[in-house]
């Protein structure tokens, strides 16, 4: 009996150490980014990131307020976007994979090479396009019907030595003259019956993949999906 009571001691001690253990915890994860509501969103794929969007969206603030676009554009990451791109690499095998690698590549993936892809990237994010720009100077729905809410994007890759920081910037660059002009209004049809304010939201998702298939090379690959998406409201 004595045995037993000193065991539900134990016990109850180990419950409280557990639960001050827990408190501990759950405050310092509380208080260390102000609650930030991401925080918990990385628990279920470790090679995920976000806040890449707003990352862009600081590389382009000046351009955008220069050009006075900044209060049509909006950059947010996108969870659908984010899933679709994890998916769509699992296209692409291993040997790509390593030779990416071994050159310290920054560069949109070709859609030529890639339809596999690009398909299964185009089909999970419900994109009209997988293509951002016509030419290279302008987004691929400009001029198409304002009242229609289109989303184009594309795939970018990077060995995983160059900073994200080197990577957005090289992406922005690509980008900076469509972003100059983007336009603010449409119409509906070529006789303009009616006419659309636009606005803009850019998605950066990143998914890391590790290059395991060979020895020599230990490293990894970041892919970078970028996604537009421009709806109208009518004037």
């Amino acid at each position: 009996h004595h045995k037993e009571e000193k065991f539900i001691m134990k016990l109850k001690k180990i419950a409280s150490l557990a639960l001050a253990g827990i408190m501990a915890v759950s405050m310092l994860a509380g208080c260390k980014d102000g609650g930030n509501s991401n925080s918990g969103s990385s628990s279920e794929n470790t090679n995920t990131a976000s806040g890449y969007s707003a990352m862009l969206g600081q590389k382009a603030a000046e351009t955008l307020s220069d050009n006075d676009r900044d209060k049509i554009f909006t950059f947010a990451d996108n969870d659908k976007d984010q899933k679709a791109l994890s998916d769509a690499i699992l296209e692409i095998g291993d040997s790509k994979l390593e030779n990416w690698v071994k050159n310290g590549y920054v560069v949109e993936l070709s859609h030529k090479n890639y339809t596999d892809a690009y398909n299964s990237f185009k089909a999970d994010a419900d994109l009209d396009r997988t293509n951002l720009m016509d030419g290279t100077t302008k987004m691929f729905f400009d001029g198409s019907n304002a009242a229609n809410t289109k989303k184009v994007g594309t795939i970018w890759v990077a060995n995983g030595t160059v900073s994200m920081d080197k990577v957005l910037d090289k992406i922005f660059n690509a980008y900076e003259e469509a972003f100059e002009k983007a336009q603010k209004t449409g119409t509906t049809g070529s006789s303009g019956e009616t006419t659309y304010d636009f606005k803009y939201t850019v998605s950066v998702s990143v998914v890391n993949k590790p290059v395991t298939s060979n020895t020599q090379f230990n490293g990894s690959i970041n892919f970078i999906a970028v996604t537009v998406t421009r709806t109208g409201t009518a004037a």
